[in-house]
């Protein structure tokens, strides 16, 4: 029994005429007979009565009929629940990032590439960042550091960062080229929270310096770091691509003796279906982190 038999007899039913049924659904009328039959011969019942030069449904054709209405109808609303998930994996991504410094350019440069395409980015820390993605909850990561830990994840290097220090309008550094970690040990930083990006790396550094940090504000959104150092409540670590990209503070940063370095990786997990739109970004991030090395 096929769906296309199920549409045959309820066309039938509804008419109560072979004739007209078969040119309805643009079949010949013999067709649309053994069609019938073969339905009746699998029920084991009969299905409909000669009625003149007509034919009527049977109490079990009539009983068969209601069922089979519900059955299509369940069945068109399953077809369009699936094209529309299709639709919506064709045009959405969920990105997840312990970096969102980058994201608003990403963002803009992926819609430029995809209008179409609707991103949902979440931040988070890196434990959380490795679930999400093992658990489908997050198509791609974009992690600094890079992921490497977890074998069943797959990460592409996207870029080296420097980093940077930046700095109020009135602070004592503004007048360096350069400043060494230890000269910085009594300054109150703002910090994002420990598992992104910026406090990672900056974790790694100051340890090395044998350095305590002096946080003055704590955030999970390595993006506003930039306007609490405006407002001078301390100064921050920050990326120096972004940095010199910032409006605030294409000048007024300071490179540090040591260079801290980071990585910055793009992650999916390997035996996840890379749809259109999926491509479509992994493409668009490529290019936009290669095009960051311009300011460096």
């Amino acid at each position: 029994m096929e769906i296309r038999h199920l549409l045959y007899f309820k066309r039938v039913a509804e008419v109560e005429h072979l004739t007209k049924a078969a040119n309805d659904l643009f079949i010949s009328q013999s067709h649309l007979s053994h069609v019938i039959i073969e339905l009746e011969n699998e029920l084991g019942v009969k299905l409909f009565d000669r009625v003149g030069r007509g034919i009527a449904l049977t109490p079990c054709g009539r009983e068969f009929y209601q069922d089979v209405v519900k059955l299509l109808y369940e069945f068109d609303d399953a077809k369009k629940k699936a094209q529309e998930i299709y639709k919506r994996q064709s045009t959405q991504l969920t990105i997840v990032t312990n970096v969102s410094t980058y994201m608003p350019g990403l963002l803009k440069r992926n819609k430029q590439d995809s209008p179409n395409l609707n991103i949902q980015q979440y931040s988070a820390k890196r434990r959380r960042i490795i679930r999400m993605l093992l658990d489908g909850d997050a198509d791609f990561a974009i992690c600094c550091p890079i992921l490497s830990e977890e074998p069943e994840l797959e990460s592409l290097l996207l870029h080296t960062e420097l980093g940077v220090i930046v700095y109020p309008a009135d602070h004592w550094v503004r007048n360096r080229d350069r400043v060494a970690f230890s000269e910085l040990k009594d300054e109150n930083f703002i910090s994002v929270s420990p598992g992104y990006g910026t406090r990672d790396m900056q974790d790694i550094y100051f340890r090395e310096a044998g350095i305590t940090v002096n946080s003055s504000v704590e955030t999970t959104d390595t993006s506003s770091i930039y306007n609490f150092v405006k407002d001078g409540l301390g100064i921050a670590l920050a990326p120096k691509t972004m940095t010199r990209l910032h409006p605030d503070f294409e000048y007024q940063f300071v490179e540090l003796q040591e260079a801290p370095t980071a990585t910055i990786g793009l992650t999916w997990r390997k035996d996840h279906y890379l749809s259109e739109a999926g491509k479509a970004f992994f493409e668009t991030t490529r290019n936009f982190f290669k095009e960051l090395s311009v300011y460096m």
